[in-house]
């Protein structure tokens, strides 16, 4: 039998908006907020009405009269009490008539519950016009209010569903063009030729792309033509989740984004594209479909270096995080980077948090919690610079990747702290040394002669990380997993502290679990501190551990005049890589390994 009690929760007016509960009385008041800290999302997703089609779900699995007509009371109070704002976008605090809920509600929820509640004896002749009518004043709304980025793509969405479902409408055909030419359009405005969405917020990179989508299924339900290389336009945009999947097959969450399984995204792209089997293997884990030609790849409009050793889920993976700031949704992170290895994430972020005031969405916001640099205690501050936000062409940043090695570039020279102090520039450079582990340059360049403090910051994805008093090497502790070893190769005059569950002075070490109101655990996040004048290179090691694994990396050593650094490992083997280093360098980069008798096992050198 069907299972109704979520549906009978809807009837009661339990209503749930943002994972929060709230009873209702006799009659829903939309305009509400019942959050403890007055969440905004709370009341504007209120009107996304997503548990109306939960009431008509109900009514068609059991015939039952009370929950289609629940739906019908719902939807005429609701058009009752939140009549069309006149001459405003209704883009403000407590609006049930946000352009993004209007665009959300019509392109979905809204058009399957009046087609399937269409002669029902309870969809009155009034209630079908109440809602008609309301139809046709969304369309005027969304035509009358277009925003921009991942909103844009919701109300046009909305609004080409509205044109071609309801042709009567006088003003459909004109919907129906302005509505499938911005969104043609836009598929070249807010997407970059390297298929990333130019908010450079991975989950709403997926937003934009699915209303691209259902603008193209209800055209084609309908028999309506959109221009010839609509659907070709959204083959970079699948492409994309390929570039930046992680071995779990789950996207970064980079910007304001979770940690969201990819695999779904390249399934549907497989079926709109057949011949990307590429996309076939990565949505089914290998199992069908030939395996991509590449594994690390450079997004140059993205500025997002994706270093990985292959295609398995216990390969090791970095994304290296080097372009603009994003025109939407943005962190401080220029230059962070994300990794994972042998099946686990092991180098993380904060992620992402409720869309509220607090200090924990402050602190996801900032670049203390992600793998950066502070600078005299200040941290990135590009955001209200709006020239910082988008590409204009490719990025010029050194990009090499061969058999043996990848290595990318990045720097941040626009300004730390709520002044925007440029006085230091930070350049960092990431060697990838295949398939082991990778090598990390952080270059300091003051303008003056005065002394500096840099405080390195790495998130560890553990309960526990373990210190080496000696090298200072800090290891993620826990037991019968993958681990991550964080090892400094300039160790004098280098001190380390591991910050975990902080809340006071600031917050610092914790990640967010979902976007739940203080929904947070903490993560041991070593923040290495050095006291420096003049320019200043700060070598690291990253080493990836297998479960149970020892840091096998037995001697160190770092040469300031060539930028080299030479590892040698438990096994005797040893590694030598040198590279130029800094924004303007052009040399090239070398890699060497001997074996455990001294002998040159393999050698790369690159431009």
């Amino acid at each position: 039998s069907y299972d109704t009690r979520a549906a009978d929760k809807v009837v009661a007016h339990l209503l749930r908006s943002c994972g929060v509960e709230h009873q209702f009385g006799e009659r829903i008041d939309w305009s509400i907020n019942p959050t403890k800290i007055q969440y905004k999302e709370w009341t504007w997703q209120l009107s996304r009405h997503p548990f109306w089609r939960t009431l008509v779900d109900a009514y068609w699995q059991t015939g039952k009269e009370i929950y289609g007509r629940e739906f019908v009371d719902q939807m005429t109070a609701w058009v009752e009490d939140n009549p069309v704002p006149v001459s405003s976008s209704g883009n403000t605090a407590g609006s049930r008539w946000r352009t993004i809920e209007a665009g959300i509600r019509t392109g979905g929820v809204w058009q399957d519950c009046f087609f399937r509640m269409l002669g029902s004896p309870v969809f009155t002749a009034d209630a079908v016009t109440t809602m008609l009518k309301s139809f046709c004043e969304h369309a005027r709304h969304l035509r009358a209010h277009p925003t921009r980025n991942n909103w844009l793509a919701m109300e046009m969405n909305g609004l080409f569903h509205i044109s071609v479902l309801f042709p009567e409408f006088r003003e459909a055909a004109e919907w129906q063009s302005y509505s499938a030419g911005r969104l043609y359009e836009e598929m070249e405005v807010q997407v970059y030729p390297d298929g990333a969405q130019v908010e450079l917020a991975t989950g709403y990179h997926g937003v934009s792309l699915i209303n691209f989508l259902g603008t193209y299924n209800i055209a084609k339900l309908n028999n309506i033509e959109l221009p010839g290389d609509y659907m070709q336009r959204m083959e970079r945009q699948y492409a994309y989740y390929m570039y930046i999947m992680m071995p779990d097959g789950r996207m970064p969450a980079l910007n304001d984004a979770g940690w969201g399984n990819v695999r779904r995204s390249l399934a549907t792209g497989f079926t709109h594209f057949p011949e990307r089997t590429d996309f076939q293997y990565l949505a089914t884990s290998g199992k069908e479909g030939t395996k991509p030609t590449f594994t690390s790849y450079w997004m140059p409009y993205a500025g997002w270096a994706i270093m990985r050793s292959g295609w398995e889920a216990d390969d090791l993976y970095m994304i290296f995080e080097v372009g603009p700031f994003g025109a939407g949704h943005q962190h401080e992170d220029k230059l962070s980077m994300i990794v994972s290895a042998y099946g686990r994430r092991l180098l993380t972020e904060a992620g992402i948090y409720a869309y509220d005031s607090s200090a924990w969405r402050r602190y996801v916001l900032s670049a203390r919690a992600h793998n950066l640099v502070m600078v005299d205690g200040m941290e990135q501050r590009r955001r209200g610079k709006p020239e910082y936000n988008l590409s204009t062409e490719p990025l010029s940043n050194r990009w090499l990747t061969n058999d043996l090695f990848d290595f990318a570039e990045g720097w941040y020279n626009e300004g730390f702290g709520p002044e925007r102090d440029q006085t230091v520039t930070h350049y960092r450079a990431v060697l990838f040394l295949k398939p082991e582990c990778w090598l990390v340059w952080d270059l300091f360049s003051p303008a003056d002669d005065g002394e500096h403090r840099y405080d390195t910051v790495f998130h560890l994805n553990n309960q526990d990380a373990a210190l080496d008093e000696k090298s200072l090497t800090v290891v993620g502790a826990d037991p019968d997993v993958a681990n991550l070893a964080i090892v400094p190769l300039r160790r004098e005059g280098l001190t380390v502290d591991i910050i975990k569950g902080q809340t006071e002075p600031e917050v610092q070490g914790w990640v967010a679990n979902s976007t739940r109101d203080e929904d947070v655990s903490p993560v041991p996040t070593p923040i290495y501190h050095r006291q420096a004048t003049g320019q200043w290179l700060e070598p690291w090691l990253l080493y990836p551990l297998r479960a149970n694994e020892k840091s096998p990396v037995s001697a160190i050593e770092f040469d300031r005049q060539t930028n080299s650094c030479s590892i040698t490992l438990a096994d005797g083997r040893k590694i030598v890589a040198a590279v130029t280093i800094g924004k303007d360098a052009i040399g090239e980069v070398s890699l060497k390994t001997f074996d455990a008798n001294g002998a040159l096992v393999k050698t790369a050198v690159a431009k």
